[in-house]
């Protein structure tokens, strides 16, 4: 079970509640000719949705739509070779969550780390208890968020693929270009400082 789920939190609720439905074939097509009123109604119906998933990435919205608007660019570039048989919806998320993890080693302190470094160490699985568990259904989805964006970013990046993207530590760690045991240390580690800032929560309430 993933960390999250543990505690009865649902990833998707990071994304909109409603079920979309894929752009008609011919506002596709047209956007493929590079007809830009075809391309606007393109962005428009699936900006709710990617500006979810770039809010895992980014915490306020100017950098988020930043992000968008670059994944975006992304999409029209790659609808030729779109499969229609395909879900929209997924294929433009798997570009978005590209873009995001090209953006994020773009970053000037990604640069200056020592990229993802190998991991030596024993680790434990780590999840929630019951009681931290309940700690963490009564917090809100920016409560959530702010908890997640106070890790590290490596650890961060690694929780968000694994625990919103659903992707397995060997995808990780070919994305990131490191080994598994790297993607699943740094796992690790943001489910132990999540775990800390829960346990920091709930002595405060009991204090209060």
């Amino acid at each position: 079970m993933l960390f999250l789920e543990s505690s009865g939190f649902r990833p998707t609720a990071f994304l909109p509640l409603w079920r979309m439905n894929s752009p008609p074939t011919k506002i596709i097509h047209k956007c493929i000719k590079n007809d830009r009123k075809a391309q606007s109604e393109l962005y428009q119906h699936c900006f709710a949705y990617l500006l979810a998933i770039c809010f895992r990435y980014k915490r306020n919205r100017e950098d988020a739509v930043a992000l968008l608007n670059e994944g975006f660019l992304k999409v029209l570039l790659n609808l030729k070779d779109y499969d229609e048989e395909r879900d929209f919806f997924s294929w433009i998320a798997t570009i978005m969550v590209n873009s995001a993890i090209d953006d994020f080693r773009k970053n000037k302190n990604y640069q200056q780390q020592t990229d993802f470094k190998e991991a030596d160490e024993d680790f434990e699985e780590i999840e929630l208890g019951k009681g931290l568990a309940s700690v963490m259904d009564e917090l809100s989805l920016n409560d959530v968020k702010e908890l997640i964006f106070k890790l590290p970013e490596n650890e961060r990046l690694v929780f968000s693929l694994y625990e919103f993207e659903g992707y397995k530590h060997h995808e990780i760690a070919e994305k990131l270009n490191c080994s598994e045991r790297s993607s699943k240390r740094y796992l690790a580690s943001a489910k132990e400082i999540l775990k800390g800032k829960l346990i920091s929560m709930s002595n405060l309430k009991r204090v209060v």
